[in-house]
């Protein structure tokens, strides 16, 4: 008889040294959750044992195998929420655009 595939894979890592290579991976930086082109500026969350993660400041959520889908980017801050918990610039309440459409009548 063969043996199940597991759900999840056997601990292997270090919680210490995995927080403190996405602490240096993100350091200094913004970043994307997947394929999206929102750029959300970071902030330190409390994980396990005392470790913190960094992760969206404006509380986004994401699913996926965790830090996998966030990048790191060098890019501004286009999160509205972000910008505000940042105090970023003037909140004018316009919302930066996230993909461009085509122009009315041209598809």
């Amino acid at each position: 008889m063969t043996e199940p595939i597991p759900l999840f894979p056997a601990p292997t890592v270090d919680p210490a040294v995995f927080a403190e290579v996405q602490h240096d991976r993100f350091r200094d930086h913004n970043m994307r959750i997947g394929l999206s082109a929102a750029v959300h500026a970071s902030a330190d969350r409390p994980w396990i044992n005392g470790l913190t993660l960094l992760a969206p400041a404006c509380h986004q959520g994401w699913s996926g195998l965790g830090s996998g889908e966030l990048t790191p980017t060098r890019h501004e801050v286009t999160c509205l929420k972000c910008r505000r918990i940042r105090g970023f610039g003037k909140d004018d309440g316009s919302q930066y655009v996230l993909f461009a459409l085509p122009p009315a009548g041209t598809g």
